[in-house]
């Protein structure tokens, strides 16, 4: 399967729909420091900066588009400041949208925060969904979280999957059968669990304290998180009051060095905190494979 991913970042989308047997036809990044990183691990894939002046003719044919497009005007850590779709940032699904009506490919995928499912009262969510339904499309969406795919940090997201003509993108998200759940006293529920990802990363050992959290009650809030060290870690935050990451390991692949400049950590950092889970998104690009093979068999 070919895909076209839009807002690529820098790349965890598409390394984990590659991870899956997927081919990455094209990308779509404004940021110069996510420019620099698709450019060295996909050097010769197409690679636009802006989506707005993208058409569907600088679009190769592909059989999926995969984007999470903005979330800041949409995150729940933006109390009191969030425009959902209205906001310039967050409102490119209206660009992302346009170019799906234009190429129709057979699978659309998207990733956002959970507070997609609560911006606008649910207004917001609510334009998304119809709108991939006026295009044709099935919609399913879950909210899954990194923990339970083998890595150490805790990051619920929304996954959506829209399938052209079919009801196969809810069979992507949604296995048959029944999940175990903790017992609710439980502090380590695990009411989902991905096989075949918890040898794939190597084990940490990452600490974090927020700043704004320090001395602060538990029930403050999204700032409010104090301090952690039960095998998991907050979403790693540029801002200068949030995450201050203690013991680095090798899944971030960051690294306190005398030889690089603060300004390159920053850009790390920020990257880092705007990327997905890459073991999540091998799931589910492995899930649309076996899927798509299930209802479009003439093209294997």
């Amino acid at each position: 399967m070919k895909v076209a991913s839009f807002f690529s970042g820098i790349g965890g989308i598409d390394l984990g729909l590659e991870q899956a047997g997927m081919n990455i036809a094209f990308q779509c990044e404004i940021l110069t420091f996510g420019q620099s990183v698709l450019k060295k691990h996909w050097p010769g894939t197409p690679l636009a900066s802006d989506i707005t002046k993208v058409t569907g003719v600088d679009i190769p044919e592909v059989d999926l588009f995969a984007g999470g497009f903005p979330c800041q005007d949409l995150s729940l850590a933006n109390q009191g400041k969030r425009k959902g779709l209205e906001g310039t940032r967050s409102g490119l699904f209206y660009k992302y949208s346009e170019l799906i009506k234009e190429k129709k490919p057979r699978w659309v995928f998207i990733e956002n925060v959970p507070g997609l499912l609560n911006s606008a009262q649910g207004g917001d969510f609510s334009v998304v969904l119809s709108t991939l339904d006026e295009l044709g499309y099935g919609v399913a969406w879950r909210v899954l979280d990194a923990k339970f795919f083998g890595t150490s940090q805790r990051r619920r997201r929304t996954y959506i999957v829209a399938s052209l003509g079919t009801i196969g993108a809810a069979e992507v998200l949604f296995e048959c059968g029944t999940n175990p759940v903790a017992d609710s006293s439980s502090n380590r529920t695990r009411n989902f669990t991905a096989t075949g990802n918890d040898d794939s990363i190597s084990e940490s050992n990452i600490f974090s304290i927020q700043h704004a959290g320090i001395g602060r009650r538990a029930s403050a809030g999204p700032q409010g998180k104090g301090y952690r060290n039960d095998g998991e870690t907050y979403t790693l935050d540029s801002r200068g009051s949030s995450d201050a990451v203690c013991k680095t390991d090798a899944p971030f692949r960051v690294r306190t060095s005398t030889g690089i400049s603060k300004g390159l950590d920053g850009n790390r950092y920020r990257a880092v905190g705007n990327a997905v889970c890459v073991p999540v998104i091998r799931w589910i690009g492995s899930r649309i494979v076996e899927i798509d093979k299930k209802y479009y068999p003439e093209f294997y």
